[in-house]
């Protein structure tokens, strides 16, 4: 299996995955629980950014992390394909053919315990499914467009669940997905129940929330005598 990490941030003065959390870095609740994957045997662990302080970072920690930098092709490309030279620039500098590429985002830094675990287990059990994505459920009002610029409230049926994909958590897919702008059509959710689980980090806001959830997180793991 192949973990890819990929983090932007070169255009900042003060890359946001690197502001201070706990005893390290925002960026380091992800790549630890990339590392973790390399108790499963064969996992090969990628960061792709255009930032060398990311990689410095990440070189500090001194584990077995390949560092793709970002070129002008996937600067100008989208998210996949990023993944997509991420993955064949593995590809060669292993010499591996991966049978699964899993993307971990550092902007989604809070997973569940047995998220991963269990997105593994989907994609191993059943051959036919191309990727396995965390989601959440939607519940309530849904509105929908006629056509005519029209919107119309639909209310769902009881018992009925629908799902927003929280592909930042965890994306685990195969790598004939990657070639293309799509995550494949056959789908397995993994849902996330856990409502922290969903902050997302894309500014200072973002910094705080996730210092002040660590922080409690903290103290409940380990409560004063």
């Amino acid at each position: 299996m192949l973990v890819i990490v990929p983090v932007k941030s070169a255009h900042e003065a003060e890359p946001l995955f690197l502001q201070p959390l706990g005893a390290g870095g925002l960026i380091d609740l992800t790549l630890e629980d990339a590392e973790r994957q390399t108790a499963r045997g064969d996992v090969t662990l990628c960061i792709t950014t255009d930032d060398e302080r990311v990689i410095a970072h990440a070189k500090a920690r001194k584990k077995a992390w390949l560092f793709k930098k970002r070129g002008p092709e996937e600067q100008r490309g989208n998210y996949f394909t990023t993944l997509s030279y991420a993955h064949d620039w593995a590809r060669a500098e292993t010499g591996k053919d991966f049978r699964s590429v899993l993307i971990l985002e550092p902007s989604h830094p809070f997973r569940p315990a047995g998220l991963i675990a269990n997105a593994i287990a989907m994609l191993e059990r059943d051959p036919s499914l191309e990727t396995v994505v965390s989601v959440v459920r939607e519940y309530g009002n849904l509105w929908t467009d006629d056509g005519r610029g029209n919107l119309h409230r639909t209310t769902t049926t009881l018992g009925q669940s629908f799902y927003r994909e929280i592909a930042g958590l965890c994306l685990l897919t195969r790598p004939s997905t990657l070639s293309s702008s799509a995550i494949g059509h056959d789908i397995g959710f993994v849902v996330v129940e856990e409502q922290w689980a969903l902050i997302d980090i894309h500014g200072a806001e973002g910094v705080v929330m996730a210092r002040r959830f660590h922080d409690l997180l903290s103290k409940q793991q380990h409560p004063n005598p």
